[in-house]
């Protein structure tokens, strides 16, 4: 597999990394039964920004 899909695999799986911290402090929720997942204003920002940290972290091992 190129370099490049790895990159942006890694770029679309640290959003979802990033709701781990987000979920555990309560910002976010998932309902099994009505199959919806609520998040909080701080649950998306939680999330953003643990996002864009491993983003930068990406970006900073492999450049460009």
């Amino acid at each position: 597999m190129d370099l490049v899909y790895i990159r942006l695999i890694a770029y679309a799986l640290s959003m979802l990394a990033g709701m781990i911290p987000a979920a555990w402090a309560g910002w976010a929720s998932y309902d099994a039964v009505a199959g919806t997942v609520t998040v909080s204003i701080e649950g998306l920002a939680a999330a953003a920004g643990a996002g864009l940290a491993m983003s930068v972290g990406i970006f900073k091992r492999w450049g460009r």
